[in-house]
């Protein structure tokens, strides 16, 4: 196979990034069909493919060789074992599934049809952050020792995003916690091994964990925090949507995702690195911010036809799972809980 035929599912604001990044800008790889969600006949209008009723109808087609799940994640259990019993190969927006018990049934239901299964994690290839783990594999802090991270907003989109604060969804706690846990544990280079939380919402019904603090114990001694609330007063923090400072034996990065990333070593800071500004709402197709997207459907056609490793394998969806699980179980029970099973 020289070529991977892709079909999307989910036609919402994530359908139509995927379906920019296949169709414009990844390489060896074909637009085929575009099903679920009421904008569907739409989006595969806009680009010249197939508009499929259901994902059933999706799932049946010969000439669909992987499927990029964009729906929301109380759907992605289903869709992936059923996707993966009919052969196709799955990319998954994140979070992966609500519970790590799900996550393991995915993940068994891909192994069992031989199909490559990876994990939407986009904060890993933006550039500030990208730049970040390049530097610390180069050695350029030492030793990572200690890290700090901070996603903190005055408002949750809610509104927009209704389906993410529904209890089955795990709430907002689960929709950014997916991000937020696994850079960390990206930034540690080792495993989780335990968590302690408080998760709290001052505002709103309990089941949307809008804010949360983490303690979190990494095997080989590093250290880490994450803040999160998404109930800050106006105007909130600058510059604070996903902040990280990764502190090192001889360095420290301070990495703003969506800003500068800068090195303090040798008694002073440098910056390495700026993000040009995005416009989120108004040009969402600028390559500024499609970049990480299509830089890592790129990373899963090429693990796909190069038969690669998986740049992104599903168990380290599962561990961001079982990080935002232990936290809100470490927050009812008031323990420290334990994450040998990740």
């Amino acid at each position: 196979m020289t070529s991977l035929r892709i079909g999307i599912l989910g036609s919402g604001y994530m359908g139509a990034t995927y379906a920019e990044c296949i169709a414009r800008h990844n390489q060896r790889a074909t637009l085929v069909a575009v099903a679920g969600g009421s904008r569907a006949p739409a989006l595969a209008a806009t680009y010249g493919v197939a508009h499929l009723d259901d994902d059933t109808a999706l799932f049946a087609r010969d000439d669909v060789d992987a499927v990029v799940i964009a729906t929301p994640h109380a759907l992605h259990h289903d869709q992936t074992v059923r996707a993966a019993a009919a052969g196709k190969h799955v990319l998954l927006e994140k979070p992966m599934a609500p519970s790590v018990a799900e996550c393991d049934s995915m993940i068994a239901a891909c192994e069992r049809a031989g199909v490559v299964f990876e994990v939407i994690k986009t904060l890993r290839f933006r550039g500030s952050i990208s730049r970040a783990l390049q530097l610390i594999a180069d050695g350029a802090i030492g030793r990572v020792r200690m890290i700090d991270g901070r996603t903190l907003a005055a408002g949750t989109g809610i509104e927009e995003k209704h389906w993410a604060a529904r209890p089955e969804s795990g709430g907002m706690l689960l929709d950014m916690g997916c991000h937020n846990f696994d850079i960390i544990c990206a930034f540690a280079g080792s495993e989780p091994r335990r968590i302690s939380a408080c998760v709290e919402t001052f505002a709103a019904p309990a089941h949307r964990r809008l804010s949360a603090m983490s303690q979190i114990s990494f095997a080989g001694g590093v250290m880490a925090q994450m803040w999160m609330s998404f109930e800050m007063p106006r105007p909130s923090l600058p510059d604070h949507v996903h902040r990280y400072l990764v502190v090192g034996e001889t360095g420290t990065l301070d990495i703003d995702g969506y800003g500068a990333l800068r090195l303090g070593r040798d008694g002073e800071w440098r910056e390495i690195w700026r993000q040009p500004p995005i416009d989120w709402i108004n040009r969402p197709f600028e390559p500024v911010r499609l970049e990480a997207f299509f830089r890592q459907t790129q990373s899963f056609i090429d693990d796909i036809l190069d038969r690669r490793p998986a740049t992104v394998a599903a168990t380290q969806g599962r561990r961001a799972v079982a990080m935002v699980e232990g936290a809100w179980r470490s927050a009812l029970t008031g323990t420290t809980v334990e994450l040998e099973t990740i």
